[in-house]
């Protein structure tokens, strides 16, 4: 079952890695600055958005959403699932055409090519995973003119955003054995204060014993290590995220049996979560509501912590979980919801349980409050609009609708692409950028009155 406006149905197997954003910069500098987590609407130029959590930061909508988007122009780029990022008036996207990998950047309101690279990075899937591509399946990062791309293989690359010029390039492919996780590298960069973050390794599925990996910081103007976390393999794709807890940042990521938190600058462990996730499916990008962590894997229902800090150290305590959903690829959103005059906020995932099914839930106490449709299925890509709620199917369509405590109310369902949308599509003022197998196409949403905070 698909979701449609028309028969009120609520979920659907969506994409899964795409980025997009549009960022309005002083030309003069052509920097595309970026330095601190932000949810500032105008930009979104990491996975899942400048805050890495799937939303859109603007105030409420004002008028109806249109019969149908403008296509603005679509473009054959190359294989992959990874992210497209905007700047300015720029996209870039990175790519897999054969045995090589392809960075490039087009214009945003053309589509037109303004440069393009690429390097060899030979790689042969596993069998059982070969329905997904070679990748490149991590989302770039960018910040202050420079481009950060991870790609399948474990190749660190950054390049001059505006010219395409490579600026420093690390392969930790040739550091570890094998060089990455079982299904090649999956998790995206993270920038912020002059550091690029990246998890690198091995899960030791190859040789049948512990995986051996690392946390990394590097300088983003040379590429030199800044410090190391070495306290165990990478997970098998989940991305890491900054939020602040306490008033402080906490770099926090999944690694292969731990959740951890790390002080960005130092690299020194806060805490740490046994977490070991069935068939070391750990894909879920962890989710942070005020000093909550919320966050869910394969078949391993949903889990939640409160971290905070006492007598000078910090704890992870638990809150609570469920299995009355599960989240296998779908990275959940936050949702706020009018409800009453009280906190309405929840958590929206979508849970493979029942074939695939749309759900909301109080962060606070773990309860589920609704549940859409199932059989709905296998995945879908989520961006939060304030009460609204963007779906984005693998066969291309979108459905945007409103969340309430008694579940997801369809209002209009739009067609963007063809199959193969599992790239994560995000949405910046009016344009909406996404990835449907190797084209990438740009839409325009006339939405009326659209206020950023």
């Amino acid at each position: 079952m698909k979701i449609t406006a028309a028969v009120g149905a609520v979920a659907a197997a969506v994409g899964a890695a795409v980025l997009l954003a549009a960022l309005v910069v002083d030309r003069s500098e052509r920097a595309f600055n970026r330095g601190d987590p932000t949810t500032d609407q105008r930009e979104w130029t990491e996975w899942r958005g400048a805050a890495r959590d799937g939303s859109v930061s603007a105030e409420a909508r004002r008028g109806d959403w249109p019969e149908r988007p403008v296509r603005l122009w679509e473009r054959e780029v190359g294989g992959g699932y990874s992210g497209p990022i905007v700047a300015g008036d720029r996209v870039w996207v990175h790519s897999r055409r054969g045995g090589a990998e392809v960075v490039s950047s087009l214009t945003l309101d053309r589509g037109e090519t303004v440069w393009s690279q690429r390097y060899e990075a030979a790689f042969e899937q596993a069998a059982d995973a070969r329905d997904h591509g070679r990748g490149p399946y991590a989302t770039p990062a960018m910040a202050g003119g420079r481009l950060f791309t991870f790609g399948t293989t474990s190749i660190l690359s950054a390049w001059d955003a505006e010219s395409g010029r490579l600026l420093w390039r690390k392969d930790y492919g040739e550091e570890f054995d094998p060089g990455y996780p079982i299904f090649g590298a999956a998790s995206s960069p993270l920038v912020w204060e002059g550091l690029c973050f990246v998890q690198v390794g091995h899960m030791g599925w190859e040789q049948r014993g512990r995986g051996t990996g690392a946390m990394v910081a590097l300088d983003v103007a040379d590429g030199r290590e800044r410090w190391r976390w070495t306290g165990d393999g990478p997970s098998c794709g989940a991305s890491p995220v900054l939020p602040l807890i306490g008033g402080r940042r906490h770099l926090v990521f999944k690694s292969l049996e731990h959740i951890v938190g790390l002080d960005p600058l130092t690299g020194q462990e806060l805490w740490r979560i046994p977490y070991k996730v069935p068939q070391d499916n750990t894909i879920v990008t962890p989710l942070v509501v005020g000093d909550v962590l919320v966050t869910s894997d394969w078949d391993l229902g949903l889990h939640a912590w409160r971290i905070e800090r006492r007598a000078g150290s910090w704890s992870a305590e638990k809150l609570w979980e469920t299995r009355a959903a599960s989240i296998f690829t779908s990275s959940p959103v936050v949702v706020g919801v009018e409800d009453g005059g009280r906190d309405g906020t929840q958590v929206v995932g979508f849970s493979h349980f029942n074939s695939g099914q749309l759900f909301g839930l109080d962060p606070s106490a773990g309860e589920v409050l609704w549940r859409g449709p199932r059989r709905a299925g296998e995945h879908v890509s989520l961006v939060a609009w304030g009460n609204e709620l963007l779906v984005f199917q693998e066969d291309g369509s979108l459905v945007v609708g409103q969340v309430s405590r008694d579940g997801f109310h369809p209002l209009r369902t739009y067609v963007l692409g063809r199959s193969g949308t599992w790239a994560h599509p995000a949405v910046v003022d009016d344009r909406v950028v996404v990835r449907d197998g190797d084209l990438l196409a740009a839409f325009r949403f006339d939405l009326g009155a659209v206020g950023v905070r």
